[in-house]
């Protein structure tokens, strides 16, 4: 049977008509989505694409919150109390940052300051760096009055600390912007020499000054290099029995540069920004002839660490200092680079005159934070402060990134390469340096217990970085970290807010150095304010504990470790110290190894190893300060 089809033509058409009506409207509705996602697209990309300020890392950049630190179930300890007497001294230093609105980068990192006995009377001198502006107007008071000045140690017996200013400092190095400092005898002459690093060719002093005379110099050459100096040090690299030159470099930097790079904090005005625009550039390492006299063995020694990506300089450099890390007798170099690895540069020995260095600080963990990250790195000091055989690797980073506190390990294999792991968490040093901006930074026994405290000097690179970020400021407290002792977990805590003095008052703190100004056995503080007054911070500490003091006579030996053998409270306590200046950041700090004894008295043993492996002992009286020549030593003290 067929079914017999509607005969009704209008039904058919208008069901065609309803079906192509759905049509259009389905079509149109896509059309209006298509549309809508169009609009969409291009209003995120608006968004997402417009200029914005670029943020400055660990600090305008979000963070997690932070962990609370370990030391806080502990209670605050106090510290030592350090009082400014800069002013009564007679050391009215200002410091010259050069900013006059450019916002070019290096008017934020200066300057630096040496702890030294220039005129060897046994008294600390100062000399400080200064800056000027890099682009000056006509008629600018700072315009070419950048170089160095000096404040001679006039302390009468039994007085109170006092400086009197070397009035020919400024004409020794006139017009140029100083940054750091390297101090040490150079040609043998028992004298202290200087090397001034800076924004363009670094300068060499030979101190010409009689003894108990008025401070003379002798500017002397040194090989064309023309970089960026930052921190520097005097090491005897290739055991030739004279100071060679380490430097480090900051990036390759002309003003020109500055203003392509062009960093801003929200998008409109210029701002000082991390150097993650700029070129990196490469340790300088001069070699010394004996009388003075210095060739470039950079290439040679493996010190010009490249990058292994692009192949070229890898490193931004400020902060340095030098120990036996692979403990094979042989002093290494250990620096602080800004937002690259940090190096750890293995010595290897001398072959054909020249020493050679092989950077192992990613296999040892020493390259980077706990996070895989390269951080903003400043200052740096090492210790031993467990009094054990651990050595230990303090650096200072960018706000936001807590400092670190490398430990040492038992070498994972026969390569000795040491094991370092990052510990600041939870040893109580990382939660609290977290919110600052850390450069200076110092291990030291500030209280003569027996164990080393660490400072920080703190201040932030940006004047306007509260704009952006409300939580920092531009000025910032120093900061104290009392040594709980042995086994102790947390080994540091931060010191009870109010206790440290002038140490806590707000600075844009730089350079920070120690030595004992005042002669009474404890360390005192110099601490930089960039584009302010210089703090002489003296160790106002009143334990009652006892001290000893010890240098080292031969010009060649920095990098010489010193271990002290005593009973304090009752047990055995073996400390350990590095002899070298260089250390911090900038800076340079009076060349002894200062060791607090607690309660002990009488005798204690000294042994010296001096880089190459051999050792000097001693048994010498607590309460005074040393220093000692193979194989004797001569007593400072009448």
């Amino acid at each position: 049977m067929t079914t017999a089809r509607d005969p009704n033509p209008a039904d058919e058409t208008e069901a065609d008509a309803t079906e192509g009506d759905d049509r259009a409207v389905g079509r149109g509705f896509l059309r209006s989505l298509a549309v809508f996602a169009m609009f969409a697209i291009i209003l995120g990309a608006f968004f997402y694409l417009r200029p914005r300020a670029a943020p400055t890392p660990g600090s305008s950049a979000p963070v997690a919150p932070p962990a609370p630190s370990p030391a806080a179930a502990v209670g605050p300890l106090p510290g030592v109390l350090f009082r400014d007497v800069a002013a009564e001294a007679g050391v009215d230093f200002t410091h010259e940052s050069g900013a006059r609105g450019g916002k070019l980068l290096p008017e934020c990192l200066g300057g630096g300051v040496a702890i030294v006995d220039l005129d060897r009377d046994g008294a600390l001198d100062l000399v400080f760096t200064q800056g000027q502006p890099l682009e000056p107007a006509q008629g600018d008071p700072a315009a070419g009055k950048g170089g160095i000045r000096i404040y001679r140690n006039a302390t009468e017996f039994g007085g109170p600390v006092k400086f009197e200013r070397v009035a020919v400092d400024e004409a020794l190095l006139p017009n140029v912007y100083a940054m750091g400092l390297a101090a040490g005898d150079v040609d043998g002459d028992g004298s202290t020499d200087l090397l001034v690093t800076c924004v363009g060719q670094d300068a060499l002093f030979l101190n010409r000054t009689p003894a108990y005379g008025a401070i003379a110099f002798e500017r002397a050459p040194l090989p064309d290099e023309n970089e960026w100096g930052t921190s520097a040090g005097f090491l005897d690299v290739d055991t030739d029995g004279d100071l060679d030159a380490v430097i480090a470099n900051y990036v390759e930097w002309t003003p020109a540069i500055d203003r392509s790079v062009n960093f801003t904090l929200d998008g409109i005005g210029r701002a000082y920004g991390p150097p993650t625009g700029f070129e990196g550039s490469m340790l300088t390492l001069l070699l010394n002839d004996g009388t003075g006299g210095f060739r470039d063995a950079t290439a040679a020694s493996g010190v010009a660490v490249k990058n292994p990506v692009t192949g070229g300089p890898y490193a931004k450099a400020l902060g340095l200092v030098f120990v036996d890390a692979d403990r094979d007798s042989r002093t290494d170099i250990l620096v602080a680079n800004d937002k690259t690895p940090k190096f750890l540069l293995a010595n290897q020995g001398v072959t054909d005159g020249v020493p050679r260095f092989r950077d192992i600080a990613v296999d040892s963990g020493f390259a980077y934070d706990r996070d895989g990250n390269a951080t903003g790195a400043m200052g740096i000091d090492i210790a031993w402060p467990r009094n054990s055989t651990r050595l230990a690797i303090a650096v200072g980073n960018f706000a936001n990134e807590p400092s670190s506190l490398y430990f040492a390990g038992a070498p994972r294999d026969e390569s000795r390469i040491p094991a370092l792991a990052d510990e600041a968490l939870g040893q109580g040093f990382g939660a609290p340096t977290r919110p600052l901006l850390t450069f200076g930074l110092l291990f030291g026994d500030f209280d003569l217990d027996g164990d080393e405290d660490i400072v920080q000097a703190n201040g932030h690179l940006e004047p306007d970085i509260a704009r952006v970020q409300p939580s920092q400021t531009y000025a910032q407290r120093g900061q104290f970290f009392v040594n709980r002792g042995g086994d102790a977990t947390p080994l540091f805590v931060e010191a009870e807010r109010g206790s440290c003095g002038a140490l806590e008052t707000p600075s844009v703190g730089r350079a920070l150095a120690m030595g004992d100004l005042d002669n009474d056995g404890d360390d005192d503080l110099v601490l930089i304010d960039l584009a302010g007054k210089a703090r002489v911070l003296v160790n106002e500490q009143r334990t009652g504990n006892n001290w000893i003091a010890i240098g080292l006579l031969d010009p060649a030996s920095f990098g010489a470790e010193i271990t002290v053998a005593a009973e304090i409270g009752g047990k055995q306590v073996v400390q350990r110290r590095v002899l070298s200046p260089t250390r911090s950041y900038l800076s340079q700090n009076e060349p002894v190894a200062r060791f607090g004894l607690g309660d002990a008295t009488g005798a204690v043993r000294v042994d010296i190893d001096f880089p190459g492996g051999t050792r000097q002992t001693e048994t010498l009286e607590a309460g005074k300060r040393y220093r000692i020549r193979k194989p004797e030593y001569v007593s400072l003290n009448p």
